[in-house]
């Protein structure tokens, strides 16, 4: 445990964190591992229309950078198998 007054160090592994994005029509969807503020790996999806202001979002937290990964890849099946394109 961190008692008051001591530093923290975050060490967060950029190399590794990935995003994608997709287009169908006039539809976007995005997916990214990365990790957070907490430094725990997590999946970060965003959809809707191209031209909306306001998109929906899901966050995942992962056990570990694995997980996310093989979440991410089956994300990218998937939208594929819907006809989406990489953009």
């Amino acid at each position: 445990m961190v008692g008051a007054g001591e530093e923290v160090k975050m060490e967060y592994q950029l190399e590794k964190w990935k995003r994608q994005d997709w287009r169908k029509n006039n539809r976007h969807y995005s997916c990214e591992v990365r990790q957070n503020l907490f430094g725990q790996w997590v999946v970060l999806r965003r959809w809707g229309r191209v031209s909306a202001k306001q998109r929906q979002s899901r966050e995942q937290v992962c056990d570990g950078y694995e997980e996310g990964l093989q979440i991410f890849e089956a994300v990218g099946k998937r939208r594929v198998t819907r006809g989406y394109r990489i953009w």
